[in-house]
């Protein structure tokens, strides 16, 4: 729990930073983000609405366009904002996670890097609906950190697809659906490789331009079971998905950066024991665009064990922290819309927050 607000506090260091450069680029966004000018009413800068449709809009999917498809892209709408036709983004940075795989041993830093990219299923564009691909792939305990081989690092790999609907015009109901692969190697205590998969699915309702409500929820699929030696034991290890709900807010800020936050609980069953693994989820994302092409992430999540305080609850309380910067390659960071760009992906790439796991080790008779 310390190292998880050691690394919370950095993380907020981090957005201060993020928010005051904001301020700092406010000339170049109003002139360059969004396709508006800008002019003054009293002392304060407001976009000029009017100047960007006589100037035109986004050239590739607005106005008629039934890629778009939903009117001119001037409106003061609720949903997605002028797209591209298909969009690519990359991401990288640096990351933390403790999970029961960890028992009471230090959580696991290291570096991780990946793209997700989306664009209309043919035939379906019309209605709004989007395919999705995306991976990443993360180093950890470059110096080691297994107990069965400690000279090893850590590897792990998502893989996230899926179809999603972002709300578009005055529209208000967004949502997806994607598998997620989780590929790890030399992983945890035991310096295992499980694989795993999950389903997860998103729900989101905007009641403004600027906020959204909506819950998303994670269900185990593929397990993995390994069998290693421990001592003079020979034990059968088991590693699933654990199943989790969570209610969100979404907030668009002026300035074109997002936010998540969010609540929940993981489900009430353990594998092979009575009782949950946790009893309550909380968690925040933060994303603020600092040019057309570049804008800066920080996330964080923290599962509360159901055990009182005690050895066990530090084997299995879990958590996620990252910052990083994420690139956009059509130059679609900026949006004054809740749902930003229509073609881009939807839901983010699976990651530890994401995809907790449970995990069991039984010795056979």
């Amino acid at each position: 729990m310390k190292t998880f607000v050691r690394f919370t506090v950095a993380l907020v260091a981090i957005a201060i930073v993020c928010q005051a450069g904001i301020a700092l680029a406010d000339d170049y966004y109003w002139a360059e983000g969004g396709s508006h000018s800008a002019k003054y009413v009293g002392d304060e800068k407001v976009a000029d609405k009017t100047a960007a449709c006589d100037t035109g809009c986004d050239p590739v999917g607005c106005g008629e366009d039934p890629n778009c498809g939903y009117g001119d892209c001037c409106s003061p709408y609720l949903g997605c904002d002028c797209c591209p036709s298909r969009g690519v983004v990359g991401f990288f940075g640096m990351d933390a996670f403790k999970g029961i795989s960890d028992n009471t041993f230090n959580s696991n830093f290291g570096a991780v890097a990946g793209l997700n990219a989306a664009l209309p299923v043919f035939g379906l564009a019309d209605y709004g609906i989007g395919w999705q691909l995306g991976m990443s792939y993360g180093v950890y305990d470059w110096t080691g950190g297994s107990v069965i081989n400690p000279r090893e690092s850590q590897q792990q790999m998502f893989v996230t697809t899926g179809f999603y609907r972002k709300a578009a015009g005055d529209q208000r109901l967004s949502f997806g659906i994607v598998y997620d692969w989780m590929f790890n190697d030399h992983w945890g205590i035991y310096g295992v490789n499980p694989t795993m998969g999950q389903w997860r699915g998103q729900f989101e309702w905007a009641v403004s331009g600027s906020n959204a409500f909506g819950v998303y929820g994670c269900f185990d699929d593929r397990y993995s079971i390994q069998s290693l030696t421990i001592g003079e034991a020979r034990v059968s290890l088991r590693n699933q998905s654990l199943m989790q709900v969570n209610m969100f807010w979404h907030h668009k800020f002026a300035s074109g950066a997002d936010s998540w936050l969010w609540i929940g609980a993981p489900e009430d069953i353990r594998l092979y024991g009575n009782g949950s693994l946790g009893n309550l989820i909380f968690g925040a994302n933060v994303q603020a665009p600092i040019s057309d092409r570049l804008a800066l992430y920080g996330n964080a999540q923290y599962m509360h064990p159901s055990a009182t305080a005690s050895m066990t609850a530090a084997m299995e309380e879990g958590w996620n922290i990252g910052a990083g910067i994420v690139w956009y390659f059509g130059g679609h960071a900026r949006s004054d819309k809740i749902n930003g760009k229509c073609w881009l992906p939807y839901m983010p790439v699976a990651n530890n927050s994401t995809f907790l796991v449970d995990q069991a080790a039984v010795v056979p008779n």
